[in-house]
């Protein structure tokens, strides 16, 4: 692809990008505003709802308890004598703090009527007055009830009390609300609701096809009504559950519209855009294409390939400058391969020459001991040199995951104890993130061969502990042995060695351990140290493998 039409490429996709990410703001922020506004208003719905008839129900139950306090309102229920006169006297104060309409009935213990405003005939009525009576006298907390009047096809929400002469029971008081007056009072013009009581029985609504729809409802948190589709948020009190509906928001039309905005939007960068790149791309982009062509074949490994300067203005000076650091780039790739070359193949022989015969020495000579006690057993553990001496001199491994490699370790330590006894023992603890680490196939096999080396030069009992931990990303390899062990020279001496990474010492297999772990992890570095109970090789790395 040419520079022209790379150049209108890529204005085009950033252009598109940026559209979209700003479509898709606009989306976002119009989604979550109507949402948090939705959100809010309902809240606030439901708040100013629970409030209004919560209101509503102290004042009615005050009301029936001021009934309840008046010795001659209760002597006329108990005398059924009550009139219109002491009726309006004892209701008037509350007919003025209200802004419902109510009916007030008054029915004796027997639940004959005294007193009605709103008179039901029906035999269903009846029946709700009993269940009224019965949970009057078993004292329930409910104190209101849902009346459907099947003969006018409307519903009433009864509140209701007993009325007492000490603690007989002598009447029923009783409230009587339209319901249709009752959604209104409540909340006219805020979405739609549904009060009910615990049995599911709607109390109160101000959506008439929820109320036409029959006397219960049925929780779902996805109402379909009439083919219109709610989402029901739900709030239980004490006595009463509030259910919220909102309508739900449809995001088809909204996203078809958005949709066709945006690819009008699209067109029209398009359009104006691949003018204007026109204009920018055609004067240079000869130039540049031979620029690009040139370093396509440089970007393909042929660093010896130069860029054309027969070019113009400051085109001819940048190939130029590209050229004289090929040169520069080419002369130094040149020299450092040869001298990497050089150096990896010097130390992987030297070290390879230094360890193997080391360690084949050192074994035939546990084995060698091992034949004066046991030909058996020493038999067995030629095999099992033999299987250490196979994985030491397989080319295929250079490195081990520290779990198998401290598996050959422990092969060559019952070796010796075959020799030693009781008078050697080990122990090795790795923890759980050191398993896989990579290391040199037998590294710390010279670590351990040291530490019996000089601990039974001056003990007759010797400890080896073999432990490998990580702490703060750094992994640490340790053998700490308990014998008089080697000295202070000594320890001078493998330091010293280690500083000037050079071994001028006779101290070829522990210098050996620290170059090798070097050639794997570059970081690596080596401590040897004395305490009371004798010496510790300490080998600490990083895994950014080299």
């Amino acid at each position: 692809m040419n520079f022209q039409n790379q150049l209108r490429k890529n204005f085009l996709t950033f252009s598109i990008k940026l559209i979209f990410i700003v479509f898709i703001l606009f989306v976002s922020t119009t989604l979550i505003i109507n949402l948090v506004e939705k959100n809010i208003y309902k809240i606030e719905s439901i708040n100013y709802l629970d409030n209004t008839f919560r209101e509503l129900n102290t004042k009615i139950f005050n009301q029936m308890g001021n009934h309840n306090s008046n010795l001659e309102y209760l002597e006329s229920v108990k005398n059924e004598t009550i009139d219109k006169k002491l009726v309006s006297t004892n209701n008037y104060a509350f007919s003025q703090s209200m802004n419902l309409r109510y009916y007030y009935n008054i029915y004796d213990y027997k639940l004959d009527p005294i007193y009605e405003e709103l008179h039901f005939s029906t035999l269903r009525y009846n029946m709700y007055l009993n269940i009224i009576k019965d949970r009057i006298e078993n004292d329930d907390p409910l104190k209101f009830i849902m009346y459907s009047d099947l003969d006018n096809n409307n519903s009433y929400l009864v509140y209701y009390s007993g009325l007492y002469e000490g603690d007989r029971l002598i009447g029923v008081d009783t409230f009587v609300i339209d319901i249709n007056d009752l959604s209104y009072f409540l909340l006219p013009n805020a979405g739609n609701y549904i009060i009910a009581n615990p049995f599911d029985t709607v109390i109160a609504s101000n959506n008439y096809e929820i109320l036409n729809a029959g006397g219960n409802f049925k929780y779902s948190k996805n109402y379909k009504l009439n083919g219109v589709r709610y989402k029901v948020t739900r709030v239980k009190k004490d006595y009463y559950t509030i259910y919220y509906l909102e309508q739900a928001f449809s995001l088809e039309k909204y996203y078809i519209f958005m949709l066709f905005i945006l690819i009008l939007i699209i067109f029209l960068v398009i359009y104006f855009s691949n003018n204007v790149i026109e204009k920018i791309a055609k004067k240079n982009s000869k130039s540049i294409e031979s620029i690009i062509s040139d370093a396509n074949i440089i970007s393909l490994g042929k660093l010896d390939h130069k860029i054309n300067e027969n070019l113009e203005g400051d085109f001819k000076n940048l190939a130029k400058n590209i050229n004289e650091m090929l040169n520069k780039l080419n002369s130094e790739i040149e020299l450092n391969k040869e001298l990497s070359e050089t150096n990896l193949i010097y130390e992987k022989k030297k070290l390879d020459s230094q360890f193997n015969p080391h360690f084949l020495y050192n074994s035939l000579e546990t084995i060698r001991y091992s034949m004066l006690f046991d030909v058996k057993e020493a038999e067995k553990y030629i095999l099992e040199l033999n299987s250490i001496f196979r994985y030491s001199i397989n080319n295929n491994i250079n490195y081990s995951s520290l779990k198998d490699d401290l598996k050959y370790l422990k092969k060559y330590l019952d070796l010796y104890k075959f020799r030693f006894k009781e008078k050697l023992t080990y122990t090795i603890k790795i923890s759980k993130e050191m398993d896989d680490i990579l290391v040199p196939k037998l590294s710390i096999q010279p670590l351990v061969e040291n530490s019996i080396k000089y601990g039974f030069e001056n003990s007759t009992k010797v400890h080896i502990d073999i432990s490998a931990e990580m702490i703060n990303n750094l992994y640490y390899i340790r053998v700490h042995d308990t014998g008089i062990s080697i000295s202070d020279k000594i320890i001078n001496e493998i330091m010293e060695s280690y500083k000037k990474k050079k071994n001028l010492t006779n101290h070829i297999g522990v210098h050996n351990v620290l170059r090798r772990f070097m050639m794997l992890y570059p970081n690596s570095t080596l401590d040897v140290r004395r305490d009371n109970n004798g010496t510790i090789f300490e080998i600490t790395f990083k895994e950014e493998i080299g």
